[in-house]
């Protein structure tokens, strides 16, 4: 299959799973069944994925920051309008500290944006996927919570799984040490919405990720003088497909995040860079391995085994800060990207 041809089926499988979205949130809404959460959990990791792929395929040598402002300049429309027709207010009880996360949220995308430039596509998003570690090492200090040892270990095999699919040479890299700062900054951020969202609507606290990027995205971007704009089609094409993978991705956590168990769903969504194999492969001709195969069986028992742990009862005191995350959110009707 050839490059034009596999964009255009990658395209095609986006629409597709904006349609699945939207029969599923139907159907949800009827039956009220946590297995429509994890399908949506599943889209959500396949769109957040994509959203990598559309950078990396067709924005290459697009400074990282256009790409960050015009996702932001999207999103942000989006979610000011829907937050002004649900009557939410934008400001927030507690604004310094959603200043925050968005700072926290912008720094993180702009070093993802980066690193998928600059790395093969399965490490920058086995990189990314890897905040939970620094969410459990940082939420004994932060929160002064106790990150259970069993979840941990969990997690940390799922990963190990996940190094498998995505082979890593180990050589130190600077722009691996980028991801990994993302990864870092994407934990931190993922503990101040652990404080938000017991003051905050889950919509203010979405709102104020893209909002809280425009200004900095817009200083750089000008900074980067023509090279900032897009030269041709394919490079509009680039800005809005990963505007709207990342939009389909947010809708499709929010609700799946609020129908499904939460340790469910936060397993689910590591099969993030499982699809950011996939995606290697339908657009770049990236074939699996057979130690991807092996890792792909790793990923799959580690996220069993924390569904069934989380389905023996409820979320115990030694529960991890994201399944906490996810409770809080679950109750308030709704959820938030981290």
């Amino acid at each position: 299959m050839r490059p034009a041809e596999r964009l255009a089926a990658t395209r095609s499988l986006l629409l597709t799973g904006i349609a699945d979205v939207w029969s599923t949130l139907r159907d949800g809404e009827r039956q009220g069944s946590p297995a429509s959460g994890l399908v949506l959990m599943v889209v959500s990791a396949a769109a957040f994925a994509a959203m990598a792929a559309f950078a990396k395929k067709l924005l290459p040598h697009t400074p990282t920051q256009a790409v960050v402002l015009s996702r932001g300049l999207l999103m942000t429309l989006v979610f000011v309008l829907l937050a002004r027709r649900r009557g939410i207010p934008l400001l927030g009880r507690r604004p310094g500290v959603l200043l925050l996360r968005g700072l926290l949220g912008y720094g993180a995308l702009s070093c993802y944006f980066w690193s998928v430039q600059h790395l093969p596509l399965g490490d920058a998003v086995l990189l990314q996927y890897s905040h939970p570690i620094f969410v459990a090492l940082l939420a004994p200090l932060v929160l002064r919570e106790h990150t259970g040892p069993v979840q941990l270990t969990l997690v940390a095999v799922a990963l190990g799984g996940v190094a498998l699919i995505v082979h890593p040479t180990g050589a130190l890299r600077s722009a691996a040490l980028v991801g990994v700062l993302g990864s870092m900054l994407s934990g931190v951020a993922y503990l101040t919405i652990r404080q938000l969202a017991r003051t905050e609507h889950p919509l203010t606290i979405v709102v104020w990720f893209p909002l809280a990027s425009l200004v900095p995205a817009l200083i750089a971007t000008l900074r980067a003088g023509p090279s900032a704009l897009p030269r041709d089609v394919s490079e509009v094409a680039g800005h809005l497909l990963v505007t709207a993978s990342a939009l389909l991705g947010q809708i499709a956590l929010t609700f799946g995040l609020s129908r499904a168990g939460a340790a469910r769903a936060t397993a689910v969504t590591l099969t993030g860079p499982v699809f950011g194999m996939l995606f290697g492969y339908a657009l770049f001709g990236t074939v699996p391995t057979a130690t991807s195969l092996l890792g792909t069986a790793v990923v799959l028992g580690a996220l069993a085994a924390l569904a069934w742990m989380q389905a023996k009862g409820p979320i115990p005191a030694s529960a991890t800060v994201a399944e906490r995350v996810g409770d809080d959110l679950r109750s308030s009707s709704g959820g938030t990207e981290p």
